[in-house]
């Protein structure tokens, strides 16, 4: 992965063979803490969403950004945490894909569909019924104000989402047009 200073960027990867990679509950604070420890030197989360077998990042890469830096701390992060995944569960082999993919988003329309999509993930997979009810990504930290990972202030200036509750939901549930989805990836 090749990122340049301050740009945005969806980066995700999923589990091997598309295989679970958050096997227990506490797996998934225990990833998302490992990823905040390695990656905020580096990076402002925007967004994020861990789903059962993949995890979706929207980031903001700070001016100071080190290309190499950012790939060894990815590389610890899911490095460590397969490691843990292998203790917990007693096996060995790989959890992720080969490679995280990052996809820089150019254009304000790809990046604030990106950061729905994300939110909409484990609504459109039928996981929850709402999109607030999912425990694992950053809706709540938007719609509640309450910022705990990502910095929802860059955020908002960034992709200008609404800082207005009712509207920053109602533009949450809207459809993302396939032309946008497609260009995240």
């Amino acid at each position: 992965m090749k990122l340049q200073p301050d740009s945005l960027y969806h980066i995700y990867n999923r589990g091997n063979n598309k295989q679970r990679i958050f096997l227990q509950e506490k797996n998934y604070s225990f990833f998302l803490r490992k990823a905040h420890n390695e990656l905020t030197g580096q990076l402002d989360f925007l967004t994020y969403c861990l789903m059962p077998n993949h995890f979706h990042f929207l980031v903001y890469t700070k001016s100071e950004f080190d290309s190499l830096k950012f790939t060894n701390a990815i590389r610890t992060l899911l490095s460590s945490y397969t490691r843990a995944i292998q203790k917990q569960e007693k096996f060995t082999g790989s959890l992720f894909q080969q490679n995280s993919k990052a996809k820089e988003l150019t254009t304000n329309e790809y990046a604030a569909s990106c950061f729905h999509y994300i939110h909409q993930n484990p609504y459109r997979a039928r996981l929850t019924n709402r999109i607030e009810d999912w425990p694992y990504h950053s809706f709540n930290e938007y719609w509640k104000d309450s910022a705990d990972i990502c910095n929802v202030k860059l955020g908002r200036s960034l992709l200008t989402i609404s800082e207005e509750a009712e509207r920053f939901y109602k533009e949450s549930y809207s459809i993302i047009p396939d032309q946008y989805v497609r260009g995240i990836f």
